[in-house]
């Protein structure tokens, strides 16, 4: 079965869970965002969790939702509030990419898991 990281980045908190290939989900959870800690910190959380699925078994690639303003062709957040400190120009495409050689995308906040 081919399976999705999906991320949904909130300000208050992160959902994520795996996606099937038909597009459901297959399991969720949630952490606390810690948005006062900046990008950086929310950049590794992130981190974190694809890690933790990707020692269970391989995945096909990562979806990740954001809050800021996201240039998706990029994958980086070009504009967010105060409210995250230095969220703007964190590059979880490259990150995730170079990381864990999987693909990921990233779109505005536009899914709830």
């Amino acid at each position: 079965m081919t399976n999705y990281v999906a991320i949904d980045i909130g300000g208050t908190n992160i959902k994520y869970g795996l996606i099937d290939q038909d597009g459901q989900l297959v399991e969720s959870h949630e952490v606390a965002t810690e948005a006062h800690k900046g990008g950086l910190h929310i950049l590794q959380k992130t981190k974190d969790i694809v890690a933790s699925y990707l020692e269970k078994g391989p995945v096909a690639g990562v979806a990740i939702s954001s809050a800021g303003m996201v240039d998706p062709d990029k994958g980086e957040i070009f504009y967010a509030g105060p409210q995250i400190p230095n969220y703007a120009g964190t590059q979880f495409k490259k990150e995730i990419e170079e990381s864990f050689q999987v693909p990921c995308e990233i779109e505005i906040e536009t899914f709830i898991l």
